[in-house]
């Protein structure tokens, strides 16, 4: 409000001294005073917050009870199905667009005074302001508490015949946090100053010029998202048939999916454009003698800040239990169907902190200066030149992910029977677990800087007596970038798979196939990144006017500077850890007084994968591109003038640092085991029996920095022609170039794989009499244990100078100074690597097959295998 007001105050002067014409000597000098101010300022914050909440239950229980003996009890099929959906949904966003043009014009007045005047003084402003604060703030939350079951109670005196049981889960929960923040600054501004000009017999001030296009933007952006995510889901089938006589039952079955997702987003994203166009042309002067000089002052700057903060945390949490539990009791025969338990988890916590800006600054400036003519005892005319190019660049990702799961999936049919069991179905257990944890921080930045700078000298005419011009050219561009990214991902599971059915039967029942089949996978995965791109292209163009001069007057001096600076660090962490624990059993078991009129095959299937996966990389592109060209006046003096000055310098300095620190542990303990039991009275012929296990445990760490530096500079120093009769001072050349190239790498990967794994095949027989016949008997197992850490340092840095100095030709009649030229070359390039890579794998297998029969009579079977 303070600037406001100051601009309105000077706005106010301005329009109130306006512009005027000197006609005699006591008339004030022209004089113009034009102020432009901008001021944009945007603050957003964005809180949002969700949350849900779900106790779901749902139950059948259909019972039959009959007391009248003989009389059957039909219970038809008994199911209960279950659809339960929970989500938690967090939206923050902001969004800000800023706008600023100027277009500033002002033309200075001319003079015509004839003596002691003052000179006419003109200032240019513009200045644009933009100031931007956003933040996001999104917590979401799920909470899924889920319970199916189907308990069918039947109980008669007489038959019972009971059809198909079932329970049916598909269970989701949700909990989605997203926060984005997004910005646009654009600023232009053009500026025009014409001076006047001036005509003056002898004793009048120069003229003066200022102006000055400042550019100022300044960004700051927090994204924050949290998303949690806890499921609990029972599903579960307990059919209960208790009868006198036969029963009759028909399939069971559980079947349960059940997913649980927790997904953090956290966003921002930048883009500063500044661009500025000024032009300044001083007027003509004529005066007769004893005026002074006419001075220029231009100055663009254009100072661009950028900071960003984004933090996603997401943690899923999953407890999935599914459970198949038939049981029968009868006094009679007993007619099974088959019973099955199949469950589907997947667990995911998924987190995404990403930062992107983009800054652009285009800056153009011309400075001409007017011509002067004057007879003798006048001051030379002086220009600056300022071009001033900033950007700064910060940015911090923090992503972190947790998931945890434990899934159980259960079949254990029970049949107790008095006498025979005619016929059993097929007994499985079907498990297939995914539990991941993905955590991506990542920053991505870009700046690019063009500067333009044009300055040319007037033409200079004087008797005698006369100071030489001056100029002074500055360009200065400096970016600087720093990037933190760090991630996090952990992933923990615990999946059991158990198929145990039971049998007690007083007869010789046949009974069908038993199996148990897991499927599980664990993911841990890190990801930190940071990308920087830092472009910088500056052209410096200086010439000097002509000078002539009769005898005694100054020389033209010239100051010629580009300096381009671009400093980049780069930190990327990445953490992930793995660990599982994978069981699966199969172990039916069979109580029979008498014989075994058939066993179906019995086997135990798991494949287990586990990985921690962690990626921290950096890339860094820095482009430095200068065009430096010096050009002097020609010069023409009769005796006794001083000689031009020319200094010229380009310096380019580029420094990188860079960072990268990765970590995977991966740990798995699975174990896969079949082991049937058989008691049998008689004679039984027994089915195949195997076990197979195909386990993955893998640490991958992956470290790497890359680097490239590029450094382009070209410099031309051109002298102006010298003519002189006599004692004239020679002329005088300076030109440095200096490049400056240092980078610094470290790159440190650690990988560690543990794994435990067991595969067992044990099947169990004690027979009364003697084995009439006996399957295989097998264990596969498979396993992989891998640890792979790499850490790797990439630089490129490119260094090209031109440099040219060239002195033409001088002639002198005699007593003039010798020529003076001084060309200095540096070219400088430094290089630090450190790379580190540890992997460590250690495994443990064990692969056991022992099969026993304790038989009383012979027995006929096939060799036992291990693998």
């Amino acid at each position: 409000m303070k600037r406001l007001l100051f601009a309105l105050g000077i706005a106010t002067l301005a329009l109130a001294v306006g512009v005027g014409t000197a006609t005699a000597a006591s008339d004030p000098p022209p004089g113009a005073d034009q102020l432009l101010g901008q001021l944009a300022g945007a603050t957003q914050g964005a809180p949002a917050a969700g949350m849900a909440g779900q106790t779901a239950s749902n139950a059948s229980l259909p019972v039959g009870i009959s007391g009248v003996s003989g009389v059957a009890v039909g219970s038809g099929s008994g199911s209960a199905t279950q659809t339960a959906t929970n989500s938690a949904d967090a939206d923050a966003s902001n969004k800000g667009s800023t706008d600023q043009t100027d277009n500033a014009t002002q033309t200075g007045g001319s003079s015509s005074c004839k003596y002691g005047c003052g000179g006419a003084g003109q200032a240019q402003v513009i200045d644009q302001s933009a100031l931007t604060k956003q933040d996001a703030n999104s917590d979401a939350n799920a909470n899924q508490n889920a319970v199916n079951a189907n308990v069918r109670v039947s109980i008669a005196g007489g038959n019972v015949s009971g059809g198909t049981s079932s329970a049916n889960q598909t269970a989701k929960n949700t909990a989605d946090a997203s926060a984005n923040n997004k910005s646009s600054t654009d600023q232009n501004a053009t500026a025009k100053q014409t001076g006047g000009s001036s005509s003056c017999t002898s004793g009048c001030g120069g003229n003066g010029q200022e102006q000055n296009v400042i550019q100022d933007s300044q960004t700051k952006q927090s994204a924050d998202a949290d998303a949690k995510a806890k499921q609990n889901a029972v599903n579960a089938n307990v059919p209960v048939s208790i009868a006198g006589g036969d029963v009759n039952g028909g399939t069971s079955s559980a079947n349960q999916t059940a997913t649980n997702k927790a997904d953090a987003d956290a966003s921002n994203k930048s883009d500063t454009n500044q661009t500025a166009n000024a032009t300044q042309t001083g007027g003509s002067s004529r005066c007769t003698s004893g005026c002074g000089g006419n001075g220029q002052e231009q100055n663009v700057t254009q100072d661009s800040k950028t900071k960003q903060s984004a933090d996603a945390d997401a943690t899923a949490k999953q407890n999935a239990v599914n459970a198949n539990v038939p049981v029968s009791l009868a006094g009679g025969d007993v007619n099974g169907g088959s019973s099955s338990a199949t469950q589907d988890a997947s667990n995911k916590a998924d987190a995404d902190a990403s930062n992107k800006s983009r800054t652009d600054q285009d800056a153009t400036a011309t400075q001409t200066a007017g011509s002067s003519s004057c007879y003798s005892g006048c001051g030379g005319n002086g220009q600056e030149q300022n071009v001033i190019q900033d950007s700064q660049t910060k940015q911090d990702a923090d992503a972190d992910a947790k998931a945890k799961q434990n899934a159980v999936n259960a079949n254990a049919p029970v049949s107790i029977l008095g006498t025979g069991l005619t016929g059993s179905g097929s007994s499985s257990a079907d498990q297939t677990a995914t539990n991941k944890a993905d955590a991506d921080a990542s920053n991505k930045s870009s700046t690019d800087q063009d500067a333009n700078a044009t300055q040319t000298a007037g033409k200079s005419q004087c008797w005698s007596g006369c100071g030489g011009n001056g100029q002074e050219q500055n360009v200065v561009q400096i970016g600087k970038t720093k990037q933190d990214a760090d991630a996090d991902a952990s992933a923990k599971q615990d999946a059991l798979n158990a198929n145990a059915p039971s049998l007690v039967v007083g007869g010789d029942p046949r009974r069908g196939s038993s199996s148990a089949t897991q499927d599980v996978s664990n993911k841990a995965d890190a990801d930190a990144s940071n990308k920087s791109n830092t472009d910088q292209d500056a052209t410096a163009t200086q010439v000097a006017g002509d000078s002539m001069c009769f005898s005694g007057c100054g020389g033209n001096s010239q100051e010629q500077n580009v300096i381009q600076v671009g400093k980049t660090q780069q930190d990327a962490d990445a953490d992930a850890k793995a660990k599982q624990n994978a069981v699966n059993a199969n172990a039916p078991e069979s109580i029979l007084g008498t014989d075994l009129k058939g066993s179906g095959s019995s086997s135990a299937d798991q494949t287990a994968t586990n990985k921690a996966d962690a990626d921290a990389s950096n890339k860094s592109s820095t482009d430095q591109d200068a065009n430096a060209t010096q050009t002097g006046g020609k010069s023409e003096c009769w005796s006794g003038c001083g000689g031009n000055g020319q200094e010229q310098n380009v310096v380019q300095i580029g420094k990188t640092k860079q960072d990268a620190d990765a970590d995977a542990k991966a740990k798995q303990n699975a174990v896969n085991a079949n082991a049937p039991l058989l008691v049998v009275g008689g004679d039984p012929s027994l089915g195949s029996s195997s076990a197979s296990q195909d386990v993955s445990n893998k640490a991958d760490a992956d470290a790497s920095n890359r680097s490239s530096t590029d450094q382009d500079a070209t410099a031309r120093q051109s002298g102006g022609s010298s003519k002189c009769w006599s004692g004239c001072g020679g002329n005088g050349q300076e030109q440095n170039v200096i490049q400056v190239g240092k980078t610094q790498q470290d790159a440190d990967a650690d990988a560690e794989a543990k794994q435990d794994a067991v595969n067992a095949n044990a099947p169990a027989s004690v027979i009364g009499d003697h084995l009439s016949g006996s399957g295989t008997s097998s264990a596969n197992q498979k396993a992989r244990n891998n640890a792979d850490a790499d850490a790797s340092n990439k630089n490129h840095t490119d260094q090209d100078a031109t440099v040219d100095q060239t002195l033409p030709y001088a002639s002198c009649g005699g007593g003039c100074g010798g020529k003076g030229q001084e060309q200095n070359l540096l070219q400088e390039s430094k290089t630090k690597q450190n790379g580190r890579g540890k992997a460590k794998a250690k495994q443990n297998l064990v692969g056991v097959d022992i099969p026993f029969t304790l038989s009383l009579g012979k027995e006929k079977r096939t060799r036992a295998k291990a693998f």
